[in-house]
């Protein structure tokens, strides 16, 4: 059995990541699921959450905003809604960016008030990320 498998995080902006990977961990819908190589095929959608692969001896984590999931046991192609790289998360502007949103929130009976909650749940979700939680 081989040691690694091929990983494809997409959204619909680009590509980022493609390479091998020993392990992966991802927010399932029903709670977080692993991959190692050789896994049983499989199809599930994918939640707001923590995404974690290691690539040689690192760990790469990713904030991932859901989307779904195929696994073989040779590859697994994530598609996302929304994801950024740990690297590429600046604590200091999302603070600006939930302070802002959350001076903006929409009455709870206005149309626009579930798509307000969800940007607030992901920049929320990305700080935490970024802080290491």
């Amino acid at each position: 059995m081989a040691d690694t498998f091929l990983l494809d995080l997409v959204t619909p902006e680009k590509t980022l990541f493609s390479g091998a990977v020993e392990s992966l961990v991802a927010p399932g819908l029903l709670g977080e699921f692993g991959v190692l190589p050789g896994h049983a095929n499989m199809l599930t959608e994918l939640t707001l959450g923590r995404l974690a692969y290691k690539e040689g001896s690192e760990e790469k984590i990713v904030a991932a905003a859901g989307g779904f999931a195929e696994v073989t046991g040779e590859k697994v192609t994530i598609l996302l809604e929304d994801a950024v790289l740990f690297e590429d998360l600046d604590t200091a502007a999302l603070d600006g960016e939930i302070r802002q949103l959350e001076s903006e929130a929409p009455d709870p009976e206005e149309d626009e008030y579930v798509l307000w909650q969800e940007k607030l749940q992901w920049k929320q979700l990305c700080k935490e990320i970024a802080a290491g939680e």
